[in-house]
């Protein structure tokens, strides 16, 4: 029995120490990690002063807030703090594959594979709300400047589309339940384009025979 015991105890032993490599190795990809992660937070947060990103980002209504000193660093150190979580988490994984941890690693993994998708998301909504502001201002004065009756409900339902368009692709982008936001907004887009041509046929012709010069009936 003791010898059984003994040879288990020199067994472990040894196993431990031919990981003991691997254990700081992995300690030090961490370390490593943590600094870079840190230097690419520094690093983020000096681009964004230099670039003064907050003059882009104040045109927005959500952005007004950004013109305070104080909550234009709180942001700039939000945008930092994002980066240094991702690095770390790239070494982090690094360091379980080292301490061959497979099951947590593949987790870890598909987790930061993720953030890609996710900042590809939210530059589309971006972009996308640049987009709607750009369209809906220029087709308001187009429609204006030509008296197009009901000028601001045409303007917000095509902002409306736009906004729904945008946010169906920010989402299939991460490939959440893609099928069924396909489906969704097939469905909302088909049944919005019905309800436009049926307000085109009844409140339009009054406009249209007013256009063309034929007699509006009474």
């Amino acid at each position: 029995m003791n010898d059984k015991f003994y040879n288990l105890f020199i067994d472990v032993s040894n196993k431990f120490v031919d990981y003991l490599p691997k254990l700081f190795a992995g300690i030090i990809l961490m370390g490593i990690g943590w600094f870079f992660a840190w230097f690419v937070k520094r690093t983020i947060i000096r681009l964004s002063v230099i670039l003064k990103l907050d003059r882009f980002l104040i045109r927005f209504r959500w952005g007004k807030g950004l013109s305070n000193a104080d909550v234009r660093y709180g942001f700039y150190n939000f945008l930092g703090n994002i980066a240094f979580f991702i690095v770390l988490l790239v070494f982090i994984n690094f360091a379980l594959i080292t301490w061959e941890l497979n099951v947590l690693s593949d987790l870890l993994g598909k987790a930061i594979l993720f953030f890609p998708r996710f900042a590809t998301s939210l530059a589309i909504l971006g972009i996308g709300g640049l987009v709607v502001s750009w369209a809906t201002r220029a087709l308001l004065r187009a429609l204006l400047r030509e008296n197009i009756p009901h000028a601001t409900l045409i303007t917000l339902y095509a902002k409306t589309l736009l906004i729904i368009l945008f946010s169906a692709m920010a989402i299939i982008e991460m490939n959440i339940a893609r099928e069924i936001v396909i489906i969704g907004f097939a469905t909302i887009f088909i049944t919005l384009g019905v309800v436009m041509v049926v307000l085109t046929v009844v409140g339009g012709r009054e406009f249209v025979k007013k256009r063309e010069g034929y007699p509006v009936e009474k």
